[in-house]
């Protein structure tokens, strides 16, 4: 935490020693009465609750990016810089709960090969390294988890442009007709990493983390593994199978960046 992040806390910190000094010269001095006294410290007491709640409600704030340069380390060791583009668009900063998809794009830098994304191999994992089954999102349409995804296809020269989860953030939307007993269409319900403090069973290691990145210690990470194939000139008849891993950084901002006035 830097220095301009403690000035308003330190503010109000010796704002409360002031009046708890004034109380203590105007006791001793006979000029304010017990009762008085007890008002004084019970409004106090709310002042800080209210300050503590307000610092809590705005310290929620992270940044989300793809580290770059282990991505093009992995493109480069399979010698498919020249073919293969992957990037993800994020927002400039997230609260705690509303980093729920990616917004991905893969181009097809080649002339002359396809790529194609098989999606069932593709997975993405929590902040412990947990394996998750990549979900990839089209509005408006119904969604078995238990069956097989389409593979995408891109052909040379474009950019493949998809929304993609975990499929264990989605649940299936409440039936909007009172008659119907199950609703098809699936929804996000959950956030895609669980920024939450760990619980009292978590075990140590898992709470000593947290507490590094609440101070901005330490960023967190996860991981998308990209399964393709790619067919063309010279290569196997059932594509060239290859994987890229995508690691995302998660960076804990300081709690003024919550502040409302503050451009997201």
């Amino acid at each position: 935490m830097s220095f301009n992040d403690l000035l308003l806390p330190a503010f109000i910190f010796l704002g409360i020693l002031m009046i708890l000094a004034w109380i203590i010269i105007a006791v001793g001095a006979g000029t304010i009465s017990l009762r008085d006294v007890l008002i004084l410290v019970l409004y106090i007491l709310g002042v800080i609750s209210v300050f503590v709640r307000m610092f809590a409600a705005f310290n929620d704030e992270v940044t989300v990016k793809l580290d770059e340069d282990a991505l093009k380390q992995a493109l480069e060791a399979q010698n498919l810089q020249d073919i293969l583009g992957i990037s993800v668009k994020f927002d400039k900063q997230y609260e705690f709960d509303k980093l729920k998809q990616l917004a991905i794009s893969i181009s097809n830098k080649s002339k002359t090969d396809s790529i194609a994304v098989d999606w069932d191999y593709c997975v993405l994992t929590d902040l412990d390294g947990r394996s998750r089954r990549v979900t990839r999102l089209m509005p408006g349409t119904t969604l078995d988890l238990f069956q097989e995804q389409v593979i995408s296809t891109i052909a040379p020269s474009t950019t493949l442009k998809e929304n993609i989860t975990a499929e264990d953030t989605l649940n299936r939307k409440a039936p909007e007709d009172k008659g119907q007993s199950v609703a098809l269409e699936m929804e996000i319900a959950k956030p895609l990493v669980n920024l939450a403090a760990p619980d009292d069973k978590a075990p140590d290691a898992a709470k000593r983390r947290y507490a590094r990145f609440m101070d901005e210690q330490i960023p967190l990470e996860f991981f998308l593994s990209l399964a393709f194939r790619i067919f063309g000139p010279g290569r196997s008849r059932e594509g060239d199978r290859v994987r890229i891993l995508c690691r995302f950084v998660i960076k804990k901002l300081p709690w003024k960046a919550g502040l409302p006035w503050n451009p997201r």
